[in-house]
């Protein structure tokens, strides 16, 4: 399920686990490619981020590293 038990896009993945220490790049177009009308928005680790909840947006927390890898694992909302 969802946030508050709302299912967006089906039966699509809401986390990837897989993508931690992936360059932001190619994490971004696996998540838009898993689920068409996603958008994964990359943000640097420590930014300022809105406490607002997207069903089609995921966002992409990274590294301050030269290839911006992959901080936390990405989750739909």
């Amino acid at each position: 399920m969802g946030i508050y038990g709302y299912r967006p896009y089906g039966a699509g993945r809401m986390s990837w686990p897989q993508l931690l220490g992936k360059p932001a790049a190619q994490a971004k177009a696996i998540i838009e490619r898993e689920l068409p009308g996603v958008t994964a928005v990359i943000i640097g680790k420590g930014s300022y981020l809105y406490e607002d909840i997207c069903c089609n947006r995921v966002r992409l927390i990274v590294n301050h590293d030269p290839q911006r890898t992959v901080a936390e694992v990405p989750v739909l909302g």
